[in-house]
C-alpha cells in the first residue's frame, strides 16, 4: 500500500508548474461582454430616444464612422502638453505604429493667404445658428482673390451646392481629393489637369456665407481630415463671431 501511495504522490510532485490549473478563474472576458453590452444599450436607447442628447450621440458615432482621424498627429501635439519629466517611449513607439495619410501630399501648399475664420471641427453655423460638423477651414479673404490648387492633380468636378456654393474639387490620388467652396468664378474645365499653385478660381459669396470666403477640405479615402495636418505654413487664427 506504501509503495503506491509514494508513487502516485512523486507523480503529482513532478508535474510541471503549467500542468496546474490557475485557483482563480478569469473572469474578465465576462466583464468586457457585460460592458459592451452596456455600451450597446445606452447608445442604442439613446438614438430611439429622439432627444437632444440622442441626436448628438448620433452625429457623434456618424463622425467616428466616416472621418479619418490622424491619431499621430493628435499624439504628436498631446506630447507638446506633457511634464518634461514624463517618459514618452510608449506613446513615441504607437505614434510611428498607427495609421498614417492616404497619400504623401501632407505637405500641400495653402490654396490662399489669409485669416482662419472658422477651423475644422464641431461649431455653430454662423447662418443656420446651430452646431455642425465643420469639415474643412475657412480663410476670410476678399473678392476675387485667386484660389490656387493645393497640389497638383485634375479636375474631378465642378457644382452648385446649397451650403457651399459654387464648389470644385479637384482629384490628386486615388485617395486624396480637395475640395474648395463659395468660389465666384471657376477658371478650369472638367478634367483638366492642374499644377500645384496653378490658379483655378476666384473667391466669390455663394452658398450659406455673411461675406466672402473661401472654403477648403481635404478628404482621404472618401473621409474628411482636418486640413491643418496636411497644409504646411503658418496660419493666423481669429475668432468666429
Amino acid at each position: 500500500m506504501a509503495k503506491p501511495w509514494n508513487r502516485w504522490q512523486n507523480h503529482w510532485e513532478t508535474r510541471e508548474p503549467w500542468q496546474y490549473r490557475g485557483e482563480e478563474d478569469d473572469y474578465g472576458w465576462l466583464k468586457r461582454s457585460v460592458t459592451a453590452i452596456l455600451l450597446f444599450t445606452v447608445i442604442y436607447g439613446a438614438h430611439v430616444s429622439d432627444t437632444r442628447l440622442g441626436r448628438a450621440i448620433d452625429d457623434g458615432v456618424h463622425y467616428v464612422l466616416t472621418v479619418d482621424t490622424d491619431w499621430g498627429y493628435l499624439m504628436s501635439q498631446a506630447a507638446n502638453y506633457a511634464p518634461k519629466d514624463m517618459d514618452l517611449s510608449a506613446l513615441k513607439r504607437v505614434q510611428t505604429t498607427v495609421s498614417q495619410p492616404a497619400d504623401p501630399l501632407q505637405y500641400m501648399s495653402k490654396p490662399v493667404t489669409g485669416k482662419i475664420t472658422a477651423k475644422y471641427g464641431w461649431q455653430q453655423h454662423p447662418v443656420l445658428k446651430q452646431e455642425m460638423m465643420h469639415e474643412g477651414i475657412d480663410f476670410a479673404v476678399p473678392l476675387g482673390t485667386s484660389v490656387r490648387a493645393s497640389a497638383p492633380g485634375q479636375v474631378k468636378m465642378i457644382t452648385d451646392s446649397a451650403q457651399f456654393g459654387k464648389v470644385l474639387i479637384l482629384q490628386h490620388s486615388q485617395a486624396v481629393e480637395t475640395l474648395y467652396g463659395h468660389l465666384g468664378e471657376v477658371l478650369v474645365q472638367p478634367d483638366d489637369m492642374v499644377s500645384q499653385g496653378q490658379v483655378v478660381a476666384k473667391v466669390g459669396k455663394t452658398g450659406m456665407t455673411s461675406g466672402p470666403l473661401l472654403y477648403f477640405e481635404v478628404r482621404e479615402n472618401g473621409k474628411a481630415v482636418d486640413p491643418l495636418t496636411r497644409l504646411k505654413g503658418d496660419f493666423p487664427v481669429e475668432e468666429r463671431k
